[in-house]
């Protein structure tokens, strides 16, 4: 997700990772970036803005990942995509304001 982001031209503190790109962090994160990660994106055509991850299909998506936590990677997989399209909303926000 960091990669991603900073492709978007978000600024991302890479001092808050470890150098082994996740694999040290808890088993629900790294679940939650998992399944994030598998769903497509909803945008609006007309305005550009970012919706979020379109959650149609997450179980399956947990059911073949053998997720056994499935209410607690929801959570996670939320609250990614909601601080996510904060960002990338302002961003493209900020990059109108420029034009």
């Amino acid at each position: 997700m960091m990669i991603q982001m900073e492709e978007n031209g978000m600024e991302v503190d890479w001092s808050e990772l470890d150098k082994n790109e996740g694999e040290n962090w808890p088993l629900l994160f790294q679940q939650g970036f998992s399944v994030w990660n598998s769903l497509t994106d909803q945008w609006d055509g007309m305005s550009g803005n970012y919706f979020g991850k379109q959650m149609s299909g997450i179980k399956d998506i947990m059911d073949i990942l053998e997720i056994e936590e499935q209410k607690e990677v929801l959570k996670i997989v939320r609250i990614i995509d909601g601080k996510y399209a904060t960002e990338v909303n302002k961003k493209n926000k900020d990059a109108y304001k420029k034009k």
